[in-house]
């Protein structure tokens, strides 16, 4: 059995891609595009069992100083995981050599993979060959997500030839009603005020509007203690994501923006990826006026699960109750590794802990 690591071109990355489970909007052929507008340093790269490619990923650098870089693969490297898990732990090891060759100190990984799933002994693999656990580390380790295939309620719609548009999606009074029904009672009717009390009006915004939703974001964010992306970064998903990218907004009858949120359509998920409102339209309901349409869109378009992204499991968390309400499930990723390159490397990963370690 003869394995060989090389980098790949965009087209075989699509096409593994669009056949593996963990596939995902930030190891995609759109993102590596996205990286080569902007002048991201980045590589696609793969390891073959014989001619079969095994695992694959889009590798890029998320830090440099003095010519030295620390790489990552966002929410990859990329496998089937149900295949032997071991091509996975050679596709690291070969790694090294490359990302050395071009000046990296550290790799980091976070695998697309759920921690119920993962082999037993995968941290311990994953130490053997030079990585440390990070935790919860620059990408998020636990998401909410509602997978319409375990509702029993919901007979599952297959996805149409052409996908209905976004702020219009194809779905029966009926199916509206049970999946409407699905939702907390506070959330079903708070939606209903929001259009039949309040006459909230929902559009899409264009790219030369999406400075409407990042004063939005920043405003949530001024609340919630985080720090959101300036407003190229929106535009560039839409450049690289095109019609799988799409920013949402809920105005007054009055016209007035009230709150907005930015998703990406990618693979059989849509991903609710950043949003923000006016505290002192809260009352109205806009944000759950978004949900509604967007859960809406997935479900009639066919797709496996609406992902609302990022979450705090805390159950005191405000935003984590918000998105309970819709009544998904909570998954948790393995979360972040880092293996040193180079000498320098691991004198900078040792002064790291991760965030549990940090937490105590």
């Amino acid at each position: 059995m003869k394995t060989t690591f090389r980098e790949i071109t965009i087209d075989e990355f699509q096409k593994f891609t669009a056949s593996c489970p963990a596939k995902n909007y930030m190891q995609s052929a759109p993102m590596y595009e996205r990286y080569q507008t902007i002048g991201r340093e980045s590589y696609l790269v793969g390891l073959f069992c014989d001619d079969e490619l095994m695992v694959a990923g889009l590798v890029s650098v998320i830090y440099e100083r003095y010519k030295k870089k620390i790489f990552t693969f966002s929410r990859g490297p990329l496998m089937n995981f149900s295949d032997n898990v071991k091509f996975f732990y050679d596709f690291l090891s070969q790694c090294y050599d490359f990302l050395r060759k071009k000046q990296g100190i550290i790799l980091q990984i976070s695998p697309t993979l759920f921690k119920n799933q993962a082999p037993t002994d995968f941290n311990a693999q994953l130490k053997k060959i030079g990585f440390k656990y990070l935790g919860e580390y620059e990408q998020v380790k636990w998401t909410y997500a509602i997978n319409f295939s375990k509702n029993p309620e919901l007979p599952l719609v297959k996805p149409p030839k052409q996908r209905s548009p976004i702020l219009s999606p194809e779905l029966s009074p009926e199916l509206e009603q049970k999946l409407l029904r699905s939702f907390r009672r506070d959330h079903r009717y708070t939606i209903r005020y929001a259009t039949d009390r309040y006459h909230l009006k929902i559009r899409e915004l264009a790219p030369k509007e999406y400075d409407i939703l990042y004063r939005l974001v920043n405003e949530s964010g001024k609340v919630h203690g985080f720090v959101p992306r300036d407003v190229q970064f929106f535009r560039e998903l839409k450049a690289a994501f095109k019609d799988d990218a799409a920013a949402i907004v809920v105005e007054t009858p009055e016209g007035e923006p009230i709150a907005a949120a930015f998703y990406l359509l990618y693979g059989d998920e849509i991903i609710y990826l950043s949003s923000g409102f006016t505290r002192e339209h809260k009352k109205l309901g806009a944000p759950h006026l978004i949900q509604w349409m967007m859960i809406k869109n997935a479900y009639a378009n066919g797709y496996r699960q609406y992902n609302f992204w990022g979450t705090n499991p805390d159950p005191e968390n405000g935003v984590h109750q918000f998105k309970q309400g819709f009544h998904g499930e909570l998954q948790e990723f393995v979360g972040t590794f880092a293996a040193p390159l180079t000498p320098l490397g691991k004198l900078y990963l040792m002064k790291l802990k991760s965030k549990e370690q940090r937490d105590l």
